[in-house]
């Protein structure tokens, strides 16, 4: 019992640092919970790349909202709520309906499929093009070593494990850090959505 009421209290602390802006106490806290999240979605999911993501969205909703964290439960409980709400949200996302195009012609029951070329036109290929440009603008306004794991994880899509082996780093330093910089790029994004 005693074992519970210090983590609580360690909890409690961290989460009065983190929520007064030390970034020690948001990568303790996700230090102290990374592997019991990753277990709870590795249960739950089969594929390495959508648990680490989850895990990363979980973490990114708890401390978007950790002024809203009760601290008469235990921080574990109200972090696995979140990365079980997370969890239900892609299931519903995945669960959009499909039909085959491959389809028997003596069927005639069927409906015959239209299928509309969504390929952009070279106007929108230029769109793109300078949107794509504009956001790698955005990157390249973070401090070097955030950029380079936006880079490394969303351009290269090196996995978390191959990012640490290449940077050297902790796995839960490349992590805590990777959320950082998403963060700082939502940041830059949100104070210039008005160019779009």
């Amino acid at each position: 019992m005693a074992l519970k009421k210090d983590y609580k209290e360690r909890d409690t602390l961290l989460v009065q640092e983190a929520l007064e802006g030390s970034q020690k106490a948001y990568a303790d806290l996700m230090g102290f919970y990374w592997e019991q999240v990753e277990r709870f979605l590795s249960s739950k999911l089969s594929g390495r790349e959508d648990v680490e993501d989850l895990a990363i969205a979980t973490f990114s909703k708890a401390f978007d909202k950790l002024d809203t964290y009760n601290t008469s439960f235990a921080f574990s409980t109200w972090l696995l709520t979140i990365a079980s709400n997370t969890l239900i949200d892609f299931f519903r996302k995945k669960e959009q309906k499909t039909l085959s195009i491959d389809r028997d012609t003596s069927d005639d029951e069927r409906p015959a499929l239209n299928i509309v070329d969504r390929s952009l036109d070279p106007e929108g290929n230029l769109i793109r093009k300078q949107k794509n440009k504009e956001i790698s603008r955005m990157v390249h306004r973070l401090k070097p070593h955030y950029r380079e794991l936006i880079i490394l994880r969303y351009l290269d899509e090196l996995s978390y494990a191959e990012i640490a082996k290449k940077l050297d780093m902790p796995l839960g330093s490349v992590k805590a850090k990777l959320f950082r910089a998403r963060d700082l790029l939502m940041d830059i994004l949100k104070s210039n959505e008005n160019d779009y």
